[in-house]
């Protein structure tokens, strides 16, 4: 069995976490390329991602490049993997074309692994409509979370999503939080 680079099993994590499966590896000279599907519950949510080998500059190019590849895979989003630094046309390129462009230099450990930090999961839209029946609020009252949050990062959590925080207590059992994603 060929064993992964710590990058691509790293993203790999990452893609499971947030509920994508992950079935195909690419490799190319300068960087490797996955396929992520996730399953909603009235379509599926196709991505493109890149992993550099090596860091590098992304310039708009190379995101225009991505937005190709993601109109010929027929993908809604799409994630840069590697960048040692991101150009402002490409960041803004980015932003408009659903791609999400993350650093080089990866987080080295999984930020849910640590015994401190509780469960995190985008709440299904079903899910947030009987907590506000609920309680008899509307969703501007849900408490917030900020999307630069590394929880929210990690699990790709966009403004307007809610998130439930799942936290063990010996008096009360499992406890569920839920919180806002603002930017």
């Amino acid at each position: 069995m060929v064993e992964l680079p710590r990058t691509v099993a790293k993203v790999r994590s990452l893609l499971n976490l947030r509920s994508y499966e992950v079935s195909e590896l690419l490799e190319y000279e300068e960087r490797y390329e996955m396929h992520p599907i996730r399953h909603l519950e009235d379509r599926d949510v196709r991505s493109v991602v890149w992993i550099f080998k090596e860091p590098r500059v992304v310039g708009i190019a190379l995101v225009k490049d991505l937005q190709k590849r993601m109109e010929e895979q027929d993908a809604q989003e799409g994630m840069l993997v590697g960048g040692s630094r991101f150009t402002p046309a490409s960041k803004k390129q980015a932003l408009a074309s659903r791609i999400e462009l993350v650093l080089g230099a990866y987080s080295s450990f999984d930020l849910f692994n640590h015994d401190l930090v509780p469960d995190h999961v985008i709440a299904d839209e079903s899910e947030v409509h009987l907590v506000l029946d609920y309680y008899g609020i509307t969703r501007d009252q849900i408490p917030r979370i900020f999307r630069d949050d590394p929880a929210a990062k990690v699990l790709g959590a966009k403004p307007g999503q809610v998130i439930r925080i799942e936290r063990k207590s010996e008096t009360a059992g499992d406890v569920f939080y839920y919180r806002l994603v603002t930017s």
